[in-house]
């Protein structure tokens, strides 16, 4: 229970700092981007550069079940997060996995998100689908 309590406050402070980090102004946020993955999911070059079959896989060794999908979550939303700055195709690509992740966390997750449905639209129609 008090595993479950910590984790729900990480995930509070994880979405603070994502609407925190979507405020700034600064020109690279990619510094800022990768401290929030390391501090959140883990390295960054590792999972970003990740399929999202390897991404799932990497969960199931490295995340506790209790976790896993929310820690997939995280990395659908720095995804998501990350795409809003770049220019295609990187753009393209970072949306097309966030989308299969949201997807993956829609279909295994026991919490129905308006939130999530909106960003999976989104990219949808981003992604011209």
């Amino acid at each position: 229970m008090i595993q479950q309590d910590y984790f729900l406050r990480v995930l509070e402070e994880f979405f603070a700092a994502i609407a925190l980090f979507l405020e700034k102004k600064k020109e690279n946020k990619d510094d800022d981007l990768k401290d929030l993955y390391r501090q959140y999911v883990g390295d960054y070059a590792l999972l970003r550069n990740m399929s999202v079959e390897e991404l799932i896989a990497y969960a199931q060794d490295e995340w506790k079940a209790a976790e896993r999908v929310q820690r997939l979550e995280m990395v659908a939303e720095l995804l998501y997060v990350e795409a809003s700055y770049k220019v295609n195709p990187l753009r393209a690509m970072l949306l097309e996995k966030a989308y299969n992740l949201f997807a993956y966390v829609d279909a295994h997750h026991n919490v129905y998100s308006m939130d999530r449905k909106a960003k999976m639209t989104k990219i949808r129609e981003a992604l011209g689908r």
